[in-house]
């Protein structure tokens, strides 16, 4: 740390019971300017909130005894810390799981694996503080190296046992009998994207959608799937992940002349709808910016924020409702329009948009002259 640079005060607990994940989340959190807790179960967290209550909680959610919702559900019914924010990560991102960790009064959750880049603006999102160089972690900015061959070595030697196990028992096992493994296969899929291996983490998935349908006609089926998920551990090498690129101050885009074009970033992962919206923005006299996921409109609204956004409810890597979400912590106080497009006649989804603050939400197949509309209507809205 430099002798200017400001000495961390704000703290993060982190709970987790996966050493590498934890390892990993805490650097990110110290490189992001905060300082890291770590607990390796909810109720270890719980006395550590106890005896001197953090900042923010970010809690796994399959954790040994208590899980992350009970722990967010044990944090807010406490009137001394109902306040603290509570972000929940979870290998297994749904619509209802979201839903549920909203009831279990979480402000926020998001999949794993969790991408380095993101993560640290999203701590600062709930704790504050200007952009820095922390904001652009990478994976080459991390003891990756170490990460890696930990958990490669890790994953290995636990397919081998669970294979020799597996082949030495001769009758039928009882599903109790597959806590370990679908622990390790959560594990797994959490950790090896985040560290740069896809691969493993959709074999690991599937390995915990085999579980899930077990019986015992399956178990040659089990074995097959941990050797070929210990030929991943034993031979694989790790992706390069993109470096985040450097974000300004958020505060909404001042108005230039009379004549400058309004800004409307789109996110979509539809390339004909992105085209299409495009095409008739320019047309309406607008700037259009496009977007194919979730992060990357995330991104590009923090490091420029457009006028207003046009926003699919599902996209890869993080859904229009998680990047609402961010959005709305960070213009709490300079709200830009956002109308959302979706296929989704889920009422909960429609609920949930008008809580987060959503201008206009539009069901799939859309009107584009309804959504210029709504558009000019949204913008005339903001005008002093």
């Amino acid at each position: 740390m430099s002798l200017g640079a400001a000495i961390p005060t704000k703290r993060v607990l982190v709970v987790d019971d996966n050493p590498v994940n934890l390892r990993v989340t805490a650097v990110l959190i110290r490189k992001a300017g905060f300082i890291a807790e770590i607990a390796e179960t909810a109720e270890d967290g719980l006395e550590q909130v106890a005896q001197n209550p953090p900042d923010l909680i970010v809690t796994d959610l399959q954790l040994p005894g208590m899980n992350g919702l009970d722990l967010a559900r044990a944090v807010k019914k406490s009137p001394v810390w109902k306040t603290i924010p509570v972000i929940l990560l979870t290998a297994t991102h749904s619509t209802e799981g979201e839903a549920e960790a909203q009831r279990a009064g979480c402000e926020f959750s998001i999949g794993k694996p969790v991408d380095m880049g993101v993560f640290p603006g999203l701590i600062r999102a709930f704790l504050g503080g200007p952009a820095s160089a922390a904001d652009t972690t990478s994976l080459d900015e991390l003891p990756i190296d170490e990460l890696c061959k930990d958990f490669l070595a890790t994953g290995a030697r636990e397919c081998r046992d669970l294979i020799s196990q597996l082949i030495a028992i001769r009758v039928f096992m009882p599903e109790l009998d597959f806590v370990g493994i679908r622990r390790s296969a959560h594990n797994w899929a959490g950790v090896g994207g985040t560290l740069g291996f896809p691969e493993i983490t959709e074999q690991a998935r599937a390995l915990e959608a085999l579980i899930e349908s077990f019986n015992a006609n399956k178990r040659g089926d089990l074995v097959r799937k941990l050797v070929e998920l210990q030929n991943l551990f034993l031979h694989s090498v790790p992706v390069a992940q993109p470096v985040a690129v450097p974000r300004k101050e958020v505060i909404p885009k001042a108005k230039g002349a009379a004549t400058a074009k309004p800004v409307i970033l789109v996110g979509d992962d539809d390339a004909a709808i992105r085209a299409v919206i495009k095409l008739s923005l320019q047309a309406a006299g607008f700037e259009c910016r496009t977007a194919a996921d979730g992060i990357r409109t995330f991104s590009m609204a923090l490091r420029d924020p457009p006028d207003a956004i046009i926003l699919d409810l599902n996209m890869p890597r993080m859904s229009g409702l998680q990047v609402l979400s961010c959005l709305r912590v960070q213009w709490s106080k300079h709200k830009i329009p956002v109308i959302l497009l979706t296929a989704s006649h889920e009422q909960l989804d429609i609920v949930r948009a008008a809580e987060l603050g959503a201008t206009s939400y539009m069901i799939k197949p859309f009107d584009i002259n309804d959504l210029l509309a709504r558009l000019d209507q949204a913008l005339a809205a903001r005008k002093p």
